[in-house]
């Protein structure tokens, strides 16, 4: 499921223990706490992963936070009759993933159930995925005065259009989103630290000035620890970033961050044309690649969605709709009093893979992609003889690299569709 959804259920769970924080504050006249389930799955018919997440947000004091609930029982039931067992994923807490290889079909209804470890059980409405139309094509015009964002000093954009014909038989709700692959060659920034390819022993220090390394790998950033003492290394009271290049090759995945939902009423059977998909800064000379997706939604998934975006947008206390209007499509089923935040949705994906060669920018010099992502320059930590703020004995040379992150925003794996080095 493209990033930019689970963005979206996170900010909703946030927007959802504000306002009721605030409706509680002002009957009790002190500050609420609350505990608030949260779900977050998307079924597709792509060949991808399939990941429900489901977390625990509180709010007590007016301090936010979200936890993953772990060893829970998540099960997909397909046209009432066949159930299929999630599986929590080893390395992320709160993420159940289908078997390898599903893939949900047009047509069939899917409902989600989930077991917590506490006994307490949750089941979304049926979803039965709708068609969804294919994209038709796909055009880019570059606007060499259009600024990154409202607060960056750089300019030069790529917006993306796609044109599609809407089904006359059927209501259709609409959901378009993308996602952009740029390549990187700084992959880690230290805050107050610096990148250490193996661990820092504890407790051990040469000169009073050095940390020692030691031989197992921990390739991340060291900060220094709060002890004092003789022979101590004295705590650097300054802030600063060091920014490390990639030790292979890595790309920078960049999600949609905007909720772009459309249904047919107005121009059902009829074409859409020209609508406005995405947007990407003129980061760097190098080609990207940029995968757009049109999705199909329920009617309740889209008015949910629909619903959601008025209230980011339009907020403005408790005079607003009320924070029940947020409810989602899954219920405690003993509960029915219990708010769960989130909705299961099926959709099915149109999706075209677009090599962006920036050949079209003119004489118009880019800033870097390090550069125009952060609105500075990196910052290196310095090489020998000159001294960082922290000091290292032992391990690999300084400076080193970094290894490239596999995450959400980043991948050592060459994306499909990549053209050129």
């Amino acid at each position: 499921m493209p990033l930019s959804f689970n963005k979206k259920i996170a900010s909703l769970a946030l927007l959802l223990l504000v306002m009721i924080g605030c409706i509680d504050q002002i009957e009790s006249g002190i500050n609420a706490y609350i505990d608030i389930i949260v779900v977050d799955g998307r079924l597709t018919n792509l060949a991808e992963e399939q990941v429900v997440r489901i977390n625990r947000s509180k709010a007590e004091y007016g301090l936010f936070g979200s936890l993953p609930i772990s060893n829970a029982v998540v099960e997909l039931v397909v046209n009432n009759s066949m159930v299929i067992a999630f599986t929590e994923k080893n390395n992320q807490a709160g993420e159940y993933i289908l078997p390898a290889g599903f893939r949900a079909n047009i047509g069939d209804a899917y409902q989600l159930r989930i077991k917590l470890a506490d006994g307490r059980q949750y089941e979304s409405t049926i979803q039965v995925m709708p068609k969804v139309p294919a994209i038709e094509k796909v055009s880019v015009r570059f606007n060499a005065e259009e600024p990154f964002s409202s607060k960056s000093a750089f300019k030069g954009v790529h917006s993306f259009y796609l044109d599609t014909k809407d089904p006359v038989e059927q209501e259709n709700f609409y959901s378009w989103e993308w996602t952009a692959y740029e390549k990187k060659k700084w992959c880690r920034t230290c805050q107050s630290g610096v990148y250490v390819v193996n661990e820092i022993l504890p407790g051990q220090y040469r000169f009073s000035q050095y940390y020692v390394s030691g031989d197992k790998l921990f390739e991340d950033c060291f900060t220094q620890p709060t002890a004092t003492g003789l022979g101590v290394p004295a705590i650097v009271n300054e802030k600063w970033n060091y920014d490390y290049k990639c030790r292979t090759e890595c790309w920078e995945i960049i999600h949609n961050e905007e909720m772009n939902l459309f249904d047919d009423r107005n121009i059902n059977g009829g074409q859409i044309q020209s609508r406005k998909i995405a947007r990407l800064p003129y980061y760097q000379f190098n080609g990207a690649l940029v995968e757009i997706r049109q999705a199909s939604l329920t009617k309740d998934a889209y008015q949910f969605y629909r619903f959601f975006q008025e209230q980011t947008r339009n907020n403005g206390g408790i005079a607003d709709t009320p924070p029940t209007a947020l409810k989602g499509n899954i219920r405690n089923i003993n509960n029915d009093r219990e708010n769960v935040v989130g909705f299961f949705t099926v959709s099915a994906v149109s999706s075209v893979r677009y090599w962006l060669d920036r050949k079209d920018t003119g004489k118009l010099e880019p800033p870097g992609l390090f550069e125009g992502m952060n609105e500075r320059n990196p910052s290196e930590e310095p090489l020998p003889p000159e001294k960082p703020y922290i000091l290292i004995w032992g391990g690999p040379p300084r400076v080193p690299t970094a290894t490239c992150l596999n995450s959400a925003t980043s991948t050592p794996e060459k994306p499909v569709g990549w053209i050129g080095d």
